[in-house]
This record gives structure tokens, sequence and C-alpha cells, in this order.
């Protein structure tokens, strides 16, 4: 019997926060993609400064879908079109968890990954 996989179901970026005493802001990332980690960095620096907490820092953890497959035998615009996808839900998770840090909520978010057209 052979696994089914249901399709999309992980097209989601998962973003967890939580807040040091220390200034500096730490991105892991579960999977290699390229500029998550500055854009999470960016985000997060971002909103505690609007939010007043400038002086403070902390760790993100993001959880993204893995790339699409290379397919060498045709040239696709569907990569880096899906990367821009992962990168905006990757910037609104990150924005989620640490305005629900900040508000003292549950910081795991997930948003999902909209298709590229």
């Amino acid at each position: 019997m052979t696994a089914h996989r249901r399709r999309g179901a992980d097209r989601a970026v998962h973003a967890c926060f939580s807040v040091r005493e220390a200034p500096g802001i730490t991105v892991t990332v579960s999977h290699d993609a390229t500029g998550l980690v500055g854009t999470a960095r960016h985000t997060a620096q971002r909103l505690l400064a609007e939010a007043g907490r400038g002086y403070l820092g902390g760790r993100v953890e993001l959880r993204t879908p893995r790339p699409p497959a290379r397919v060498t035998s045709r040239p696709s615009a569907f990569a880096p079109r899906h990367r821009r996808a992962v990168r905006r839900a990757a910037d609104r998770a990150v924005a989620l968890a640490v305005a629900a840090t900040l508000r003292g909520e549950a910081t795991g978010v997930r948003v999902h990954v909209r298709p590229p057209l």
C-alpha cells in the first residue's frame, strides 16, 4: 500500500517568537531558505521597535515548506515565484508571532503560502 499525501497540506509557514532581555534577533530556519533569515530578522526588529520595545531581542523559529524540485528538462518561472510567496508568508508569520508574544498570547503562528499565479 502506498502512502498518499494530500496536495498542498504542507504549504504553510510556521513561526514562533520568544523574547530575550539581550538585544539582537536570532533566526533559525528549517530548510535552506535563501533570504528568509534577513527578512525575518528585519521584520522582528521593526515590530519590536514600533511597539517601543526596541531594546529587547528574541529568537525566531521558522518552519517553511520544502522548495519545489528542480526540473532540468525545461526552464520554469515557478521556483522564483514560490520563493517570493514563501518569503511573503514568512514575513506575515513573523509579524503575527512577534505581535502575539508582545500581547502575551500563544507564540506559534501558522500562515498559509498563497500559490503563485
